[in-house]
């Protein structure tokens, strides 16, 4: 009888240990699932304007870092280039960093 009660404590203790280890990486998949964030597909802003690709950005949840860049080339007061691509994913809230056009002074 003393032989089965220890068997049971054993086996009790096992199954809590089980059922904290279930918990445990229960709770780690969930804070990695729920802190992903949601995902967005960046937009098309090369060609626009600052203000035109302020509100694509947003409307996307995304935000824009203007850097400003002189070129002769192209007209004054439109993006040249975006960084990540259009089409890329990315998490909602990240930040485009564009290259918008300026005269030359």
């Amino acid at each position: 009888m003393r032989f089965a009660k220890v068997l049971w404590t054993i086996f009790r203790r096992l199954m809590i240990l089980a059922l904290l280890g279930l918990t445990f990486v229960g709770s780690v998949l969930g804070v990695i699932y729920f802190s992903r964030g949601r995902e967005v597909v960046v937009p098309k802003v090369v060609g626009k304007t600052q203000k035109e690709a302020q509100q694509i950005a947003q409307s996307s949840g995304l935000a824009i870092d203007i850097v400003e860049i002189v070129d002769e080339k192209s007209p004054a007061n439109i993006i040249l280039r975006q960084d990540p691509k259009s089409g890329m994913v990315v998490k909602r809230g990240y930040t485009i960093k564009v290259y918008l056009t300026r005269e030359k002074n």
